[in-house]
């Protein structure tokens, strides 16, 4: 009775979780010498002082309130905001040749209530009239707010001008930007950034795909059959992410992410049984991957990315994700192996339990992803 207790109690707690994405800043700067700041966030976050720093948002103190901002319609979280638009705004900075920056708020856009398992999209932007051009500038989002990603330009018809992204973990300034003269990421420095953010997608951010690789790694503990399974994971959503990034696939959040809420539960269910069959399983771990890298797809679309930069970026951020996987099938191996060596009944122990659980969480999801 105690152990399914505490499976219910880990069940409601994983199926309420946001995962709290990083803020999303572009400055453009135009001719006439307005500079406009357009922040895409979760605003419910925010508000609720809720950081990336949580891995969901059932971690933080404040997550009562972000569960009833989470399902206020458009009209009345906008009125709510307005009273905390100035906390908001002591919590940013930016600042032009050294100087700094008075923002005025001139668009707000946020989604409807929605589909509740994800973030609400906020896009909030911000603007200033400069009385001389900028040769300078600088950014710093709060540290309560945790990661955000920047890039700016300066504003040219038909042209683009964006510079690379440039990521910014816990508060972190961006420093000094020259922007007569800026100094552009290499290659190797793109790669590294983007392998970075693939990685967080995966841990601590992507439980999805941890529940995925977990349920995956806990099919059996010969190399042979593992590997198989990894490597056609990894192949299928490598696929389908490229495919999806250049525009030759696109399907719908709302199919994609109660699939993967199944595949999830599928993977685990299988592991119950004890004769299963790896063939058939990495077929259908195959057919899943295909869905995950659209899941993948979604986050990194966010990124919009020069031409050039595009398939350096899609391949760091890749190499970052399958990194990511690497460390959760390691961990679990690990664990069944010190079981095991231990003496103990691993399976017993750790295969069955936690393949239930994670089977009863990808139910709930998906069913919740279809009804909401």
């Amino acid at each position: 009775m105690k152990k399914i207790l505490l499976l219910l109690l880990l069940l409601s707690a994983l199926v309420q979780a946001d995962v709290v994405k990083p803020a999303l800043v572009e400055v453009s700067i135009f001719a006439d010498r307005k500079v406009e700041i357009v922040i895409d966030l979760s605003l419910e976050a925010a508000m609720a002082g809720i950081g990336t720093q949580y891995k969901n948002t059932t971690d933080a103190p404040n997550s009562t309130q972000y569960d009833e901002l989470r399902a206020l319609e458009p009209k009345v979280l906008r009125e709510r905001f307005k009273a905390f638009e100035l906390q908001f705004l002591n919590s940013i900075q930016f600042n032009v040749n050294d100087k700094v920056q008075n923002l005025h708020l001139s668009r707000t856009k946020l989604d409807i209530v929605g589909y509740k398992k994800r973030p609400r999209k906020t896009i909030l932007t911000y603007s200033t009239q400069l009385s001389e051009w900028p040769k300078t500038i600088a950014w710093q989002y709060g540290k309560i707010h945790g990661d955000s990603a920047l890039r700016y330009q300066v504003a040219k018809k038909n042209q683009y001008n964006w510079s690379q992204w440039q990521w910014l973990r816990d508060g972190k300034p961006s420093g000094i930007i020259d922007i007569n003269h800026p100094e552009p990421l290499s290659t190797n420095e793109r790669f590294l950034q983007f392998i970075s953010i693939g990685f967080d997608h995966v841990i601590p951010k992507g439980w999805d795909h941890i529940l995925f690789i977990v349920g995956m790694a806990l099919s059996s503990l010969l190399w042979r059959p593992l590997l198989l399974l990894v490597t056609t994971f990894t192949l299928a959503h490598t696929l389908t992410l490229g495919l999806a990034m250049y525009g030759v696939v696109e399907i719908s959040a709302r199919v994609v992410e109660p699939l993967i809420a199944f595949s999830i539960a599928y993977v685990a269910i299988e592991n119950l049984i004890v004769n299963q069959s790896i063939k058939r399983k990495s077929v259908i771990v195959f057919l899943f991957g295909l869905i995950h890298g659209l899941g993948f797809a979604t986050m990194l679309k966010e990124f919009e990315m020069a031409p050039e930069s595009f398939l350096t970026t899609l391949i760091g951020f890749n190499v970052g994700v399958e990194l990511a996987q690497i460390v959760i099938v390691l961990a679990v191996v690990i664990l069944l192996l010190t079981l095991r060596a231990l003496g103990m009944n691993y399976r017993q122990l750790a295969v069955v339990p936690i393949s239930i659980v994670i089977a009863l969480i990808g139910l709930w999801w998906g069913v919740e992803r279809l009804i909401i």
